[in-house]
């Protein structure tokens, strides 16, 4: 599993886990911030930037 792979794993599994607590809003810059520590090889900005097009998808809310 590539670096990436595992980068949006955990995307799609904080995306999981904001559906379950649905219609709370998360702080997608927090969590970015918290991945980019795990996941070097991207920016903490591409990060976000991937979290709201999931979270886009999935209809869920959040702030930044």
């Amino acid at each position: 599993m590539t670096e990436d792979d595992e980068l949006f794993a955990e995307i799609a599994a904080q995306a999981e886990k904001a559906e379950a607590n649905n219609p709370q809003a998360m702080d997608l810059h927090g969590l970015a911030s918290v991945l980019g520590r795990k996941f070097e090889h991207r920016s903490v900005e591409e990060i976000e930037q991937k979290l709201k097009e999931v979270w886009r998808a999935k209809g869920l809310f959040w702030h930044s």
